[in-house]
């Protein structure tokens, strides 16, 4: 197998990094978000990811022949954690990589923090837009750090952990333990 890349806001190992995706739309539905996601190789649209927002699946309408097996070789190839996916939840790791990229851009842009609260098996359960900026929660001198800890500590379901977006990957976030007087307690997954 050839050496895989990380993409860093999600994870997924993929084969290359030549598919990008260029435009996301997303509408609210009844069931869900209905999106559709252009996948490109340089200028050459390769197809469209789309979810109907109805329950279904998320699947890939290729631009021609090309492009079913260039994207069918790529989705075999992705892995999370070294393992494995099926072409659906590969689509949706790439569809959450660009939609987490635009969003990181605003955060920083905006001065503020992305936060994800991670499950005991390092999924996602949570992404959050903090109003502090992300060098203060990263450096762990935020003053109001309690009272972060306090508003984290409401989400359900509770994370096992929870990690701060520096601008180029995912560290850990220290947070005060809300439940008693200690100072500081270091959450691991």
């Amino acid at each position: 197998m050839t050496d895989l890349t990380t993409l860093p806001l999600t994870g997924l190992e993929v084969p290359h990094t030549r598919y990008r995706i260029t435009s996301l739309q997303q509408m609210t539905t009844s069931c869900g978000v209905a999106f559709s996601a252009n996948v490109r190789q340089g200028r050459a649209l390769v197809g469209v990811i789309e979810n109907h927002g109805s329950g279904g699946g998320t699947g890939f309408t290729p631009a021609d022949r090309t492009g079913r097996q260039g994207m069918a070789e790529f989705t075999r190839a992705c892995r999370w954690k070294g393992e494995p996916l099926g072409e659906e939840e590969v689509y949706d790791h790439l569809i959450d990589e660009y939609d987490l990229a635009r969003t990181a851009k605003r955060s920083a842009r905006k001065r503020t923090s992305l936060l994800r609260g991670l499950d005991a098996d390092g999924c996602t359960e949570h992404i959050i837009e903090a109003k502090v900026p992300a060098v203060w929660l990263a450096r762990g001198d935020y003053p109001y750090m309690g009272q972060l800890a306090r508003e984290l500590s409401g989400q359900q379901p509770a994370p096992k952990v929870w990690q701060v977006w520096n601008g180029e990957q995912w560290q850990e976030l220290v947070l005060p333990d809300t439940t008693s007087s200690a100072p500081m307690v270091r959450r691991s997954a």
